[in-house]
């Protein structure tokens, strides 16, 4: 007597789920042939909003919700509980009036109060466990899956070149993004600018290539990680701590509009919650001249503020920037909202703000040094004045019968027989003013043959001007930006022309250009860990192209298109700065190099969660069995869960380490294998100099963020004695100074010394990992 109702769980493109609800229920209505079943599903189970609503209709919703909605883990569930069961207990139970005068009473209530807080208590642990293995599995380093690098060809030796020609997937990759044919060496030479991906490589070929460079990270150009963002910025916030200049990011303006991959439609204080974590966590990037922007629109512009005034202080706030975003309006609107924002902030305790390169227009009037601006040399300020600036008022002496061919007379502050005409600062009635300078900058300026001081063609009411010739390169920055380049509908064209599926709205390339320029000198790391398309490592890789600059980008974006929008962009910009229809019109390539890969999921890590009790754990449970209750409550999720958290026993061969790894958005796994190497390289927080296989041996060498040199042995399988051998025929050993630490994976018998008596020189790599993996400070 049981109905069967079978649902698939898969990817369904744009449709949402309440319409694909709505046709399950018709179907099932109209292929049910059985009159009592139908009957019982067409109950009304009916609410406020929705009249007719069926008792299938209830349930059928309950049931798909559950696997889309979003959720927050309780930071502190056992305290927050703790204090809800008092609160109830004192307010639902014990009633003061009906016990005072009755001992009778009393103990009944004092009877219940202690069973009920018995029970209680036993749920609330319980349930503590349960949000206290979440948030460790949420605030666990992720593993890193698989990484790789794209490099343009003129970073490659030429005694590669034959294998990558033999390479056919690389070579249909250069078709399809590049629209360039290569079949010959001849053909690699001729194409420095080619972006090499070694996912088409094996191993052996990918750490090949990366041996032949002696300071890696250093010629890393950028970082792309596929990841959710707070895992990822988790992960790498070892490597990264205080180095990072400017952080960009592009959140979702939480305006219900269902593009986002990140809900866009929270509650405000969920929206808050949700920024709140990745922004504090991202604090830790930040150098000490470091500066954050964030583009927002009026949805929660005054929430972002105060978000923004709590993280970095009321005091860091900088300015907020309009940003025309729309010329014609948004026009469902009753008034059409033409604009968007970016707020700026001071980071560091030394974040600095620059200008921008300063536009010459095409009529800009020019002398044998160049284009010039004239500025009033006269101080404009009414509150100022000989009366308060004393030291700024003195005369020019002009001879008013020389004049240049654009009508000027030379000035000079003394007076001789050829200038003799004294000009003192007046305003615009005669009173006493003042000028901008002092005498000596002017004394100074006027000896510089770059820089001229020249009176005015004409006599005014307040005097003659005198003017600066000025050669400004840069210009302040402006707090309205509404130049048609940084227009958002301008945007879609530039990912469009490069032959991009299609993307949402993604930010127009020219707004993130003028907010690095602003942010930044010509290099320094840039931070954006909502990348969605990869418009802020376009803009890096142009403006280093512009100015030979050395910027660095670090983007982190969790979308699928991750592979088919994000990094192809990156590629097609380092290939050439001008696109149509897919198909590059220059080849004005740069040279790059950027490293790339996935992280583990949330999901992953509940989809490889298995809960095993040991033969040791059981028999002590059936021993002592008065501990068996405290031990389910309390402890048995977190210690039974252990062994598929991370697995130590597998480290002895580390290349074989393998998760259940979702290849779709709508669960589906596959074991993956995942790059232990990559993984303890950002736990440690190690700034990569040489990575190569040496006899065997994958070999890292490099140095943490506090100088210390550190090696690391990953071996697959090799004995204790077989590493003996090896470091003696490398002629390396742990006495000397070259290093200050060795890690090895497995079990060894290698000669150690004790630096303090807590630390030794020789570690083990797993009894690291695991410490690191699970957030204990190094």
């Amino acid at each position: 007597n049981e109905l069967f109702i079978n649902f698939e769980y898969k990817a369904v493109g744009k449709l949402k789920q309440d319409k694909l609800n709505e046709d399950a229920i018709a179907k099932v209505f109209e292929n049910l042939d059985d009159e009592e079943y139908l009957a019982a599903l067409r109950v009304l189970a009916p609410t406020e909003k929705n009249k007719k609503r069926t008792l299938f209709e209830k349930h059928l919703k309950a049931y798909t919700s559950r696997n889309s909605f979003d959720y927050f883990i309780h930071k502190d569930l056992g305290g927050f509980l703790g204090r809800e069961l008092d609160f109830y207990i004192k307010n639902e139970i014990l009633f003061l009036d009906d016990i005072m005068d009755s001992p009778i009473k009393y103990e009944e209530v004092m009877v219940k109060i202690k069973i009920f807080k018995q029970v209680a208590q036993k749920i609330i642990a319980f349930l503590t466990q349960l949000e206290e293995l979440q948030k460790k599995l949420w605030k666990k380093k992720k593993f890193v899956i698989e990484t790789n690098y794209c490099m343009t060809l003129d970073k490659i030796d030429e005694k590669y070149y034959p294998q990558i020609l033999a390479c056919d997937e690389q070579l249909d990759e250069w078709k399809q993004l590049f629209d360039v044919t290569v079949k010959t060496i001849d053909d690699l030479n001729n194409e420095p600018f080619l972006v090499l991906d070694t996912k088409f490589f094996d191993l052996k070929f990918k750490y090949q290539l990366l041996s032949e460079f002696d300071n890696l990270d250093e010629e890393i150009d950028g970082v792309l990680i596929n990841s959710e963002n707070f895992g990822a910025l988790s992960l790498l916030q070892e490597r990264y701590r205080e180095q990072v200049k400017c952080v960009y990011i592009d959140p979702p303006y939480n305006t219900g509009n269902d593009g986002f991959l990140y809900s866009d439609s929270y509650q405000h204080s969920s929206w808050l919650s949700l920024l709140y974590d990745r922004i504090e966590i991202s604090k830790i990037f930040s150098a000490s001249d470091g500066v954050f922007f964030c583009s927002i629109d009026d949805n929660e512009l005054a929430n972002m503020r105060v978000l923004l005034n709590c993280l970095f202080g009321q005091d860091a706030f900088n300015t907020q920037i309009i940003i025309q975003s729309n010329k014609r309006g948004q026009t469902y609107q009753q008034i059409a909202k033409t604009h968007e924002y970016l707020i700026a902030y001071n980071v560091g305790k030394d974040s600095e703000f620059f200008e921008l390169p300063k536009e010459i227009p095409a009529n800009a009037t020019k002398d044998d040094l160049g284009v010039y601006e004239l500025w009033e040399l006269r101080n404009r300020n009414p509150k100022f004045g000989r009366h308060n600036r004393p030291n700024l008022y003195y005369p020019f002496f002009l001879n008013p019968n020389k004049r240049n061919e654009n009508g000027y007379s030379p000035v000079s502050l003394e007076k001789t027989n050829l200038f003799n005409v004294e000009v003192y600062p007046l305003n615009s009635v005669g009173s006493e003013s003042c000028w901008r300078w002092g005498i000596e900058k002017v004394r100074n300026a006027l000896q510089q043959k770059e820089l001229s001081i020249l009176v005015g063609k004409e006599k005014k009411a307040g005097g003659w001007n005198i003017y600066q010739k000025a050669r400004k390169s840069s210009t302040k920055a402006k707090s309205i930006w509404s130049d048609t380049a940084v227009i958002s509908e301008q945007g879609t064209i530039e990912v469009g022309r490069m032959g991009f599926l299609e993307f949402g709205f993604p930010k127009p390339l020219a707004l993130i250009q003028k907010a690095l320029m602003v942010g930044t000198k010509n290099n320094g790391l840039i931070l954006d860990y909502f990348a969605g398309s990869g418009t802020t490592a376009h803009a890096v890789i142009n403006l280093n192209r512009d100015d030979n600059g050395s910027r660095k980008y670090l983007l982190v974006e969790m979308g699928e298109y991750f592979d088919t929008v994000t990094k192809p962009r990156v590629q097609k910009v380092i290939y050439s700065d001008s696109w149509k229809d897919g198909k590059p019109t220059t080849k004005n390539g740069i040279s790059q190099i950027f490293k790339y890969f996935k992280l583990e999921s949330y999901e992953d890590t509940l989809n490889n969660l298995e809960f095993k009790r040991t033969e040791d754990q059981q028999i002590s449970i059936d021993t002592f069995l008065d501990a068996k209750e405290d031990y389910i409550l309390n402890y048995s999720l977190d210690e039974e869960s252990q062994g598929s958290l991370l697995n130590i026993d597998t480290f002895k061969t580390p290349f074989d380490y393998k998760l259940k790894i979702a290849t779709s958005s709508v669960g589906e796994t596959k074991d993956t294998a995942v790059d232990l190497v990559e993984t303890f390289n950002y736990l440690l927080g190690l700034v990569v100099k040489r990575i190569e296989i040496l006899k065997g041996y994958l070999v890292v060498e490099g140095q943490n963020l506090k100088k210390e040199k550190i090696l690391i042995f990953w071996r697959d399988g090799q004995t204790s004695n077989q590493l003996n051998e090896f470091f003696e025929k490398m002629d390396w050993t742990v006495y000397d100074r070259e290093f200050d630490t060795i890690y090895v994976n497995g079990d060894n018998n290698l000669a150690t010394l004790q630096k303090d008596e807590t630390d030794f020189k020789v570690k083990l790599i797993e009894e690291e990992f695991k410490k690191l993996m699970f957030g204990e400070s190094r």
